[in-house]
């Protein structure tokens, strides 16, 4: 089912990714990221799909011990955190452009309705389909857009704190329970002890190494992106019009 969920994605993303507008920066960057994200969290999530079957106990141990063994050992989920950081990655994103979307028809009905205006205005109706802008020159211009500019900010800040967030859980949850060698499990009703072990740790230590790779390069990305913003749009649009004013 994960497969066929990415295998869908894909096709989806290449279309939407395909409007060369451009009408914010980066926004083919992300959609590239949207699609790696996705094949990486498929990719790592194999080595934990039989995770059950991977643990086992020395000794003469049974089944509802294991059991308990397993559950006592992996008490917070693993993958399904993956998935919920991926869907919180492409719900940011998601949201930012459908936000960005609504601000820029708004731009171009306003364009073409002045646009329009002015040729009635002059008695000349030749040039008004020549002067409507189309949808795909129109570019955001954070300089006088101030909300929007913070919009997109906001967006880089979520996802850097979601991703800081993530990072935390995969060093520091999910990473120490396939470096630990031996498990020792001793419960209420199965007192033992028992002597526990992991199947393929190296394989599911490089999954988890992969995933903090990911998200320390998106949480690089996102603060290249916020410093950028702040320093193209903010300051040198503060020291512009200081030096007009002056």
């Amino acid at each position: 089912m994960a497969a066929a969920a990415v295998a869908g994605l894909i096709p989806v993303l290449h279309s939407v990714a395909g409007d060369k507008s451009g009408y914010y920066i980066g926004r083919q960057l992300w959609f590239g990221f949207i699609a790696v994200y996705g094949v990486v969290v498929y990719v790592v999530r194999m080595p934990w799909s039989l995770i059950h079957e991977d643990f086992w106990c020395h000794g003469n141990v049974t089944n509802p011990c294991l059991i308990e063994c397993f559950e006592k050992s992996f008490s917070s989920p693993v993958v399904g955190i993956w998935y919920f950081f991926f869907f919180i990655f492409l719900a940011l994103f998601f949201l930012m452009e459908f936000f960005m979307a609504q601000i820029r028809h708004k731009q171009i009905k306003v364009k073409s309705v002045e646009s329009v205006a002015g040729e009635v205005e002059e008695g000349s109706m030749v040039g008004i389909q020549e002067h409507v802008p189309s949808p795909k020159k129109s570019i955001l211009n954070f300089h006088q857009e101030k909300m929007l500019l913070l919009l997109y900010l906001l967006y880089f800040l979520l996802q850097v704190g979601s991703q800081c967030v993530f990072l935390f859980l995969l060093m520091f949850q999910h990473l120490p329970l396939v470096s630990q060698a031996i498990i020792h499990c001793r419960t209420d009703s199965c007192p033992g002890p028992y002597l526990c072990l992991i199947r393929g740790t190296m394989e599911k230590r490089m999954s988890i190494y992969t995933l903090i790779t990911l998200s320390f390069i998106v949480i690089l990305f996102c603060s290249g992106f916020f410093m950028y913003s702040i320093h193209h749009y903010l300051l040198k649009g503060l020291s512009s019009a200081k030096f007009w004013f002056d």
